[in-house]
């Protein structure tokens, strides 16, 4: 076990544990926001995607700060972390407003974006409905599960995306769970969002 404190207060978490981790369900501490990851037991285990950023937290030590994401970043003994402070505020802002940009009318984005006091900037925004982080291709390969490796990423000059092979997805669903966004459907097999530009 390990003992840090996460917004003055005190915590005992398991060796191991990720700050996300030791945060969850304590009561006193400020929610960490996370779009790439799912807390889903079916998926629980898989490894942090470090896409999306806004689990940023600062870590103060000695009177320096240093800023990590909680999603990947262990929890150290003695360690001193702010969820919400004013910086970390205006990073996450920052990193939102990026997202908000590419994926205005998706409903997790414009939720997490009302929450910090952002708005999409007019004539600016764009209305696609993945930020890329690749959650859903991961759970397909995901070798505790079935892996059946339907999902890969294509290159289609500057734009990529996800696509799925018709012929190896049978439609499980893991790829759904794993879109904190909402993203992906299914229709018989899996329907992943591509760019408004390729988009079918």
């Amino acid at each position: 076990m390990v003992k840090l404190t996460i917004d003055g207060v005190d915590i005992r978490v398991r060796d191991g544990a990720t700050i996300l981790e030791a945060s969850r369900n304590v009561p006193g501490i400020g929610t960490i926001p996370t779009l790439c990851h799912s807390d889903s037991p079916a998926l629980e285990g898989l490894k942090p995607a470090r896409a999306c950023r806004v689990c940023t937290v600062e870590i103060v030590d000695n009177g320096k700060s240093r800023f990590s994401l909680a999603c990947i970043t262990q929890a150290k003994e003695g360690m001193n972390v702010l969820t919400n402070s004013e910086e970390v505020l205006k990073r996450r802002r920052d990193i939102v407003s990026k997202h908000l940009a590419k994926c205005s009318q998706v409903k997790a984005i414009q939720e997490l974006a009302a929450e910090l006091g952002i708005t999409a900037p007019e004539g600016e925004a764009q209305e696609d409905e993945c930020i890329m982080c690749g959650m859903c291709e991961r759970a397909c390969n995901d070798p505790r599960g079935l892996a059946m490796g339907a999902i890969s990423l294509v290159k289609q000059g500057d734009t990529s995306y996800y696509e799925v092979d018709p012929e190896k997805c049978y439609g499980c669903g893991d790829c759904m769970i794993a879109c904190a966004l909402g993203s992906v459907r299914l229709n018989g097999t899996a329907v992943l969002p591509k760019p408004k530009a390729v988009a079918t």
